[in-house]
């Protein structure tokens, strides 16, 4: 059975739209919500993926890039879409970035446990049992667009 556990991280930007006409092709500022999904089945621990392992990975491949930033610095037009696109790039190799944590050596061993629990952990073994599911970016309490994975 697939389950979806979902996390939900904002963060403050600034941009400006360079492929538009409006009060929006100035720079102007957003508190972002975002919302990302990830589908996987229900281990042996009962969790799909540990919040704490998810909240790391999209701290540290998202939201330091992005948090407090002129986003203009990153997209060259950093419309909604292209910033949640820009996002689902980053975390879309989410097998590889789960191994990259076993190689952590501040990783606590609560965790370690969590990703080691079956034994031997190869990319191939993630790959068959999480992926990168869905994300929604708020631009606005009103205004969002959602990216989601093929079925």
């Amino acid at each position: 059975m697939k389950s979806y556990v979902t996390k939900e991280f904002t963060f403050d930007a600034a941009h400006y739209l360079t492929n538009y006409y409006g009060k929006c092709e100035k720079l102007h500022g957003h508190t972002y919500k975002l919302h990302i999904t990830i589908e996987g089945e229900i281990g042996t621990n009962g969790l799909i993926l540990d919040f704490v392992i998810l909240k790391k990975i999209v701290k540290d491949h998202v939201l330091v890039k992005l948090d407090h930033t002129n986003i203009n610095d990153l997209l060259p037009n950093p419309s909604c879409e292209l910033i949640a696109k820009w996002i689902w790039e980053q975390l879309e190799p989410l097998p590889t970035l789960l191994k990259e944590e076993l190689n952590n050596p501040n990783l606590s061993q609560e965790i370690q446990k969590y990703l080691t629990e079956t034994g031997p952990i190869n990319t191939k073994d993630f790959s068959q049992k999480l992926r990168l599911f869905k994300i929604k970016l708020w631009e606005t309490p009103t205004s969002y667009v959602t990216l989601r994975a093929d079925a």
